[in-house]
């Protein structure tokens, strides 16, 4: 773990282009290094574990990485351009003002390289720029990824810019609490599983409630069970209405109307969902 998320722990050695070529080669393990020329190019690096070592204010072009660990290093300033990705992790990395161009990996890869939410804005500025090297580059799938995690670190933003600036709780902690739970339960709109898995526990809490309330919605010779509470439900939230079946009470109204919204709210859920995934 870096002590100062801006400086390489301890002692190090400089690196000219050379001998970083040559332990590329022969080593599986590069660490304390600092990367003195502001180049590196044309480097296809495997199964490497890169530790405490600083890549700041160089420019990485055309390079592909492949089941390599970058752990405690430094992008201060650097620009990649031309560079892959391929099944690397990348851990506790300050990115702080790089530029990202032509970028293939999945946003995934660098989840942990920012965990301390003090620099949060590193990190919004990290998926910044890979949403729009996604965008540029037109590949959806991963500008979708990375527009999940920038919504989340913008989320974190808000809060430390908050406790910085001394605002009341009252003026930040509701907005706060309503991106968290947008984000537990939609992924932001932007990962269906979370929608899928929302979905899912609401329904069941639904036919647990219609099941408990029947007595208030089956009519005549109806006699209550779990299956007619399933079918009320479900129809219910499809259809947006009572399907065949007639509240014997207010109470029983009351339910149907919860049903109702929930529904258009799921709804709404999902058409947004699809629109941010698919469309865009």
């Amino acid at each position: 773990m870096l002590k100062d998320f801006f400086k390489l722990n301890g002692q190090f050695e400089e690196f000219g282009e050379e001998r970083m070529s040559s332990q590329i080669k022969t080593s599986r393990h590069i660490v304390n290094v600092l990367y003195r020329p502001d180049e590196l190019n044309n480097k296809r690096v495997e199964n490497i574990k890169f530790e405490n070592v600083s890549f700041s204010k160089t420019r990485i072009e055309k390079c592909t990485f492949k089941n390599c660990v970058f752990e405690d290093c430094l992008f201060i300033g650097s620009e990649l351009n031309e560079v892959s990705f391929h099944d690397c992790e990348i851990k506790n990395c300050n990115f702080f003002k790089s530029k990202f161009r032509q970028i293939y990996g999945r946003p995934e890869q660098f989840k942990n390289a920012i965990t301390n939410r003090k620099y949060s804005n590193i990190a919004v500025h990290l998926y910044q720029q890979l949403r729009e090297n996604y965008h540029n580059e037109s590949q959806r799938e991963y500008k979708n990824e990375a527009e999940y995690y920038f919504s989340k670190w913008k989320r974190r933003l808000s809060y430390v810019e908050a406790k910085r600036n001394n605002l009341r709780r009252y003026k930040y902690i509701p907005n706060y609490i309503a991106s968290l739970i947008y984000d537990i339960t939609l992924g932001y709109g932007y990962r269906l599983r979370n929608l899928v898995f929302s979905t899912v526990v609401i329904v069941c809490l639904l036919v647990t409630l219609n099941h408990l309330c029947s007595q208030y919605l089956f009519v005549g010779q109806e006699n209550p069970s779990i299956i007619k509470s399933i079918y009320f439900t479900i129809t219910t939230m499809a259809t947006l209405g009572a399907s065949g079946f007639s509240p014997l009470s207010e109470i029983g109204y009351g339910v149907v109307t919860l049903n109702v919204l929930i529904g258009i709210s799921l709804l709404t859920a999902t058409l947004n969902s699809i629109f941010r995934k698919v469309i865009r």
